[in-house]
């Protein structure tokens, strides 16, 4: 694995939600449902195996008028259709039982018992733990140069861009000036569009990356108001799930995120105008939003004692709505890309699906190094307050070492929780 960045998971990767859906938004029939299926079914026990810290809540899909019911009926109906048979339609008399600090505006709600909050920094670098742990090698501050690489039918050459110090961040050997592959998997995000086009003897990419920014706030409550314990989000669009208002790991309260389509791809600057539409949404969905938050106006100040901080995710949508996941056989080439805000629910599903396409691709293989008989090495995550302590000794450099290997926090839901010691990070 080659990341451009100094660290792992500064990008998308680090920048979601931290909830586990059940992809009931996903367009039916698509990839991206497929593969969503696929994945929430091994989520649970990949995490127990990980010892990644979840919550297993639920969700509320909530209206906020009673004319918007007949939406609630289809949500519900969809889900039935893919097997989850506990979701249930509920009352706003029975949303607020089972979630007092729901506003009164409520007019109803689809309970949605499968979503799950994880920490989303944890999720995604147990990937990286787990690969090592089976041998894989992991390179950071290594930038592919499209205009040096050359490609044939057996063999690619990966040379890197002289352009930053030559031992990378993670405290790993000294990146290499090139590397080869049999096979190359582009996953670059947001840019996997450009690095498509730029290496010759690929074909150009039948999609086109479309920036999609989202903004969030992380925000203190008041101890003496009842905890958040379920997400709470509006009627999906075709543009977006809406925003979500719900309470981490770490007993932050987080609204986001936005979704609004922007031409910069790398700009990931908080906009004051969007903190406080966030703001408003949050008062409108929790009862008593200015006693929880010890909030007094709709504008975000950064010196208010419920202020935490705020971050921007660019997710990477693409011109069509749905994952575009596409092999080139003579090329021995992989594109894995507009892997949107679903990314961290379908994770799991994504690595099987690319993992049958590398086989093929492969051609036949003895049922003794088969992909399907292999059994992962699984070493999990130490002890969270192990972490936490780690964290807080490693200085400026906000880190825990993992099996022998450094990595930056760099997620901000679990820095600020763990910086602050709170929720489960108090434990």
């Amino acid at each position: 694995l080659i990341e451009s960045n100094p660290h792992l998971l500064l990008g998308a990767s680090g920048r979601n939600t931290g909830i586990v859906c059940t992809g009931v938004d996903a367009p039916m029939g698509s990839l991206e449902r497929c593969l969503i299926r696929d994945s929430i079914s091994q989520i649970r026990p990949f995490c127990k195996q990980m010892n990644i810290p979840i919550r297993e809540c639920g969700s509320l899909v909530c209206t906020w008028t009673p004319e918007q019911t007949d939406p609630l009926q289809k949500i519900a109906a969809e889900s039935w259709d893919a097997g989850d048979k506990q979701v249930a339609i509920l009352d706003a008399i029975a949303v607020q039982q089972m979630e007092p600090a729901i506003s009164k505006r409520v007019a109803g709600a689809v309970h949605i018992p499968g979503e799950i909050v994880v920490d989303p920094w944890l999720f995604s670098i147990a990937f990286a733990v787990r690969a090592r742990g089976n041998g894989a090698k992991i390179y950071t501050n290594f930038e592919f140069d499209s205009e040096n690489s050359f490609f044939d039918a057996s063999t690619s050459t990966f040379n890197k861009k002289e352009v930053r110090g030559t031992r990378n961040a993670n405290f790993d050997p000294i990146t290499p000036a090139s590397l080869k592959a049999k096979i190359i998997i582009n996953a670059a995000g947001i840019y996997a569009d450009t690095v498509q086009l730029q290496t010759f003897g690929i074909p150009p990419p039948p999609f086109e990356m479309k920036p999609r920014r989202g903004q969030y706030i992380l925000l203190r409550q008041s101890s003496s108001s009842p905890l958040l314990l379920r997400p709470i989000q509006s009627i999906p669009t075709q543009h977006s799930k809406g925003i979500f208002v719900f309470s981490s790991l770490y007993d932050q309260i987080i609204i986001g995120p936005t979704a609004t389509d922007q031409i910069s791809r790398p700009d990931e600057t908080v906009d004051p105008a969007t903190a406080t539409e966030l703001v408003l949404h949050g008062r409108q969905v929790l009862r008593d939003f200015d006693k929880t938050l010890l909030m007094e106006s709709n504008a975000l100040s950064t010196t208010s004692p419920s202020y935490i901080g705020e971050y921007v995710g660019i997710r990477t949508a693409t011109t069509h709505r749905d994952y575009q996941i596409m092999v080139y056989h003579k090329e021995r080439w992989l594109t894995v890309a507009g892997i949107r805000s679903t990314g961290l629910t379908a994770s799991l599903g994504i690595g099987n699906y690319v993992a049958r396409c590398i086989e093929n691709l492969e051609g036949e293989r003895t049922e003794a190094t088969s992909l399907k008989k292999c059994i992962p090495v699984t070493n999990p995550l130490p002890p969270l307050s192990s972490l936490v302590e780690q964290f807080h000794k490693s200085g400026e450099e906000r880190s825990v070492t993992i099996n022998q290997h450094t990595y930056c926090v760099t997620h901000p839901i679990t820095y600020f929780g763990w910086k602050a010691r709170t929720g489960l990070a108090n434990k």
